[in-house]
């Protein structure tokens, strides 16, 4: 192929090529390895006890949510298809934030739903209305100081693990016909209080 040709052939491919939301472009782009690895495996949730998780939220139209560790981004795609709320995902693992961005597109929520690639200990909560969480004890216990950077009435949900030394407003116990298991779930309210505060 002459050269003149070759530039031509390039020109009309990029032209053809589909658009893509500036979020999820940022995203795309920022799936290299990176230095950390993840913290735990994942294991996704049930999507009846996702349901739940949003039930208990109360979560409205105006909402940002949150998911830290969103794995394939089920929880927050959910959000914003049920609810049209805007949400963002954090994740360390290249996978899966292929994963996420997969299932945004699928669900057709790119206008709703980010995806971004970093750390979870140092994202900042300070947009967050509802924080979707489910993580092991000591990784929720890590999360405590960032969580003083939520709004007043701001929201966390934690699936089956607790937040140490701090008091829940309410449990919730959900059976699961996915999996069959038993999941239970933990509301906060910003401010957090202390067990010995409450």
């Amino acid at each position: 192929m002459c050269r003149t040709t070759a530039i031509v052939v390039a020109a009309l491919s990029l032209l053809l090529l589909p658009a893509v939301s500036p979020a999820l472009y940022a995203a795309d782009a920022h799936t290299a390895e990176p230095d950390k690895t993840p913290d735990c495996v994942y294991v996704g949730t049930p999507y009846d006890v996702i349901d739940k998780m949003l039930d208990v939220a109360d979560i409205k139209q105006d909402n940002v949510v949150y998911d830290l560790g969103c794995g394939d981004g089920r929880i927050i795609v959910a959000a914003a298809k049920r609810f049209g709320c805007h949400g963002v995902g954090y994740d360390i693992d290249p996978q899966r934030i292929r994963e996420s961005l997969e299932n945004v597109r699928k669900e057709r929520v790119e206008k709703l739903v980010e995806i971004k690639q970093e750390d979870i200990f140092t994202v900042d909560l300070s947009r967050a209305n509802v924080l979707m969480l489910y993580l092991l004890p000591e990784m929720n216990a890590r999360l405590i100081p960032q969580f003083k950077q939520l709004k007043p009435g701001s929201q966390i949900v934690t699936h089956n693990y607790t937040i140490e030394g701090i008091a829940y407003e309410k449990s919730f116990s959900v059976k699961s016909l996915e999996d069959g298991d038993k999941h239970t779930l933990f509301l906060y309210v910003a401010p957090l209080k202390t067990e010995e505060e409450k």
